[in-house]
Order: C-alpha cells, then structure tokens, then sequence
C-alpha cells in the first residue's frame, strides 16, 4: 500500500532544498557573498554557453537558377534574385515609360514594374495563363510574365557554356551563356541587362 504521508514528506524536504534549506538542521545554507559570485562568474568568461553548430557547406562553384518557359524557348535566372512567383494580374501604364515596360501593379503594397522581357528576347505573344516573376531591382521590384515556372535546380558554374552563335545577329546582351540538359537547352539570362 501507498504510504501517502511519506511522499508528501519527501515531496516538502525536496522543495526545502531547492528553497535553500538542509532537511536535516533546518538552516539555511550559506549564502553566496558578491567575492563568491564574481569569482564563479570569471570562472565561466569566454567559454560559450551554447553549443556551436556545424556550418553548413556551401559549394563555392554552384548556382541555383530558377527555370521558366517562354514562348518556345526554356530560360533560367539566378534564384537569389527572385522575391516571389505571382499569378499574372492587370498592370496600370505609366505615361511616358520606357519602352519596354508595361506598368505597375501593387504586390501586398509594394509597387512592382512590370516589364515586357517577352518582345526582348523576341518570343511570341503569351496563350494561355502566365505566371510574374517578381525580382529585385535595385531598391525597388520588378517582374516579368512567363508562360510557365519549372522547379530550381542546382549547377556548377562551370556548367555554364557561353552563347552559341550562328550568326553575328544572334547575339544577344541579355545572355549569359547556355546549360546543357539531357533533354533540352536552358538559356540562362542576364538580369541586370534585361532590366535595364
């Protein structure tokens, strides 16, 4: 049978202890004086009091690019400069813009210009549902309807080859270079000379 009695008992004298009295005189236990405390604090100077994590190991020679379709072609731009991917929505002109913008619109109160990269890259007017890359540009926003978003993928620079051109007429600024996959060509962009 349980003996309730002595659990409390046991119970009190733990709190007791953690209150700074000993069970068995009574007394309280010696208080730590300023000398004390100051030493045991000096004891403890710069050792860290938490656990250091692992850094974690970061390939210096990849890239993540982020894929999209447009027109006939698969495009790519590199994924630390993407903010969001929004669903495409109508855009306000800007009287006397440049020529390749489109207009603004307000993403969750932030204006975001909205450029035609479409007729730059020389792809055909968009069917169907697009979807905005929302990058950044400089200190403001920017974006950019595609055709269609493809998943990140990770590659080494390396991996990277420049453009290869026909004829002189099909350079372009705007490229960076091109991946070779298996089963296509991914055209990666430059985005700071597309958005200038």
């Amino acid at each position: 049978m349980v003996d309730l009695a002595k659990i409390r008992k046991r119970a009190k004298e733990k709190k007791s202890v953690a209150a700074g009295f000993s069970p068995s005189d009574g007394g309280l236990k010696a208080a730590a004086t300023p000398e004390t405390k100051l030493e045991q604090f000096l004891t403890t100077v710069g050792t860290p009091r938490f656990a250091e994590e692992a850094p974690v190991e970061t390939a210096g020679d990849e890239i993540e690019l982020l894929t999209f379709i447009l027109g006939a072609e698969r495009y790519a731009i590199d994924l630390e400069n993407v903010a969001e991917i929004s669903e495409a929505r109508p855009a306000t002109r800007v009287p006397n813009a440049a020529l390749n913008t489109v207009g603004i619109f307000s993403l969750r109160g932030a204006i975001v210009t909205l450029l035609d990269i479409r007729s730059q890259l020389k792809q055909p007017p968009p069917k169907g549902d697009q979807r905005i890359i929302v990058v950044h540009d400089g200190a403001g926003l920017a974006g950019f309807e595609v055709d269609r978003v493809l998943r990140p993928a990770k590659i080494d620079r390396s991996a990277i080859e420049p453009q290869p051109v026909v004829t002189p007429g099909e350079e372009s600024d705007f490229i960076r270079g091109v991946v070779r996959n298996e089963n296509a060509l991914t055209i990666v962009l430059d985005l700071a000379k597309l958005l200038m």
